[in-house]
């Protein structure tokens, strides 16, 4: 298999809808009537709006979409069932893992772990979806 093969065929604008919808996920999340008030209490910080983060948000989220575009891509996936696999896969593989670190060494606590990993698992099932049937 070639190495461009992942590369081939993605879609831009599913790469695009995908990194937006994450980005919302990740607003909504952290709106005070969901977890937005659980993390201000398990972090000791004030909950400002993001107006600042957005735009390092949305580009960091658009790279994350075309990654997980290459992955879909690679694995052959095309149905809604597959792209929750793919994005549920890559957040308890890499960035679950990342994150107990911090609940280990920084010892944050089990539920901010879960409010950060939720959030992730949540956005890439939902990113893996959208780039899974909008091939």
């Amino acid at each position: 298999m070639s190495q461009i093969t992942g590369l081939s065929g993605i879609n831009l604008w599913a790469v695009l809808l995908a990194g937006i919808v994450r980005t919302v996920i990740g607003l909504l999340w952290f709106m005070p009537k969901l977890f937005g008030n659980s993390w201000v209490e398990l972090t000791g910080k004030e909950m400002r709006p993001a107006n600042r983060w957005i735009p390092a948000g949305l580009i960091g989220h658009q790279v994350m979409a075309f990654v997980l575009a290459v992955i879909v891509n690679l694995a052959n996936v095309t149905n809604v069932v597959g792209g929750m696999v793919v994005g549920i896969s890559v957040c308890l593989g890499f960035m679950a893992t990342l994150e107990i670190g911090e609940l280990i060494w920084e010892k944050i606590p089990l539920k901010l772990f879960l409010i950060r990993v939720g959030n992730q698992l949540v956005g890439l099932s939902s990113a893996g979806v959208i780039l899974a049937i909008w091939r």
